[in-house]
This record gives C-alpha cells, structure tokens and sequence, in this order.
C-alpha cells in the first residue's frame, strides 16, 4: 500500500524550492509492501532479478539543481540505519522508485553505536558524466607532475 502512494506522489518543485526545511534535498520512503516474513513463504517483495526488498524510496533535490535523483548512494546512508533498525537487520536493500530506478544494498558495519554506524553500500552504477578536470596549483610548484 505504501508503494502505491510513493510511486503516485506528485511534486510541487516551486514549492519545495520555498520550503526552507532542508538544503540539500528531500527523501521520501517506506517499507517495501511484502512484511520481511513472507520471505520464509516466498511471499516477499520483490524486484525483477528477485531481489528481496526492505524499502522504497524517493530522492528530490531541486534547491542543488536535481529535480529527481535516478538513484541516491548518500540517501541510502541514512535509509539503511533506519530501516535496518526498523527490521532488526544489519542488511537491508531498498529500491529507489525513481525514472531509472536501481537497488541499494546496504550493510550496517561497526559495532552496536547505531548512531555511528558505517554503512556500505553495493549497487550498480550509471555514467551520467564523463570529463576531464585540471586543477592548477600554483603555491606548491615541486608537487606537480610533468
């Protein structure tokens, strides 16, 4: 049920732009429709590749120029301790419902301060941008290569 209204959410970019409760962007999210126990039925929720999933979830930056994010990795840092919290779980993935969309896998690393937790996550990546950036550096001249 929840899924069903992420995937109908209609944003006001005007609006959020407006809004002055953030800076950097806005992550809306839920718990994927199928509860974690149906997994053991094989009733869980899944993706096309029959992936398990934990949450869903949408990025909006547009105060930093992204209307939509396809996929969010720093959002993902913040998702995975909650919901992996929510579940009891060291491992959740979460399934961001954006255009594109793509799976975040996320494992909770480090200890039982979840408040400092490092969380790494593993996907698969999309080239958006490709280039060349030179950097001139002129007060430590003995450190640039030839």
């Amino acid at each position: 049920e929840g899924f069903d209204l992420l995937g109908e959410v209609k944003v006001d970019y005007d609006a959020l732009c407006e809004f002055g409760g953030y800076t950097r962007g806005v992550i809306i999210c839920c718990r994927a429709t199928k509860d974690r126990e149906d997994a053991e039925s094989g009733e869980e929720d899944k993706d096309a590749t029959s992936q398990r999933i934990d949450f869903r979830s949408r990025f909006f930056g547009p105060k930093v120029g992204i209307l939509e994010d396809a996929v969010t990795g720093s959002a993902h840092c913040s998702l995975g301790p909650h919901f992996g919290a929510k579940l009891n779980s060291d491992r959740v993935v979460g399934r961001q419902e954006s255009e594109r969309g793509g799976l975040v896998e996320c494992k909770l690393l480090h200890g039982d301060d979840k408040a400092r937790r490092v969380v790494e996550i593993t996907g698969t990546a999309v080239r958006a941008i490709a280039g060349m950036l030179f950097v001139k550096i002129s007060h430590c001249p003995d450190m640039i290569a030839s």
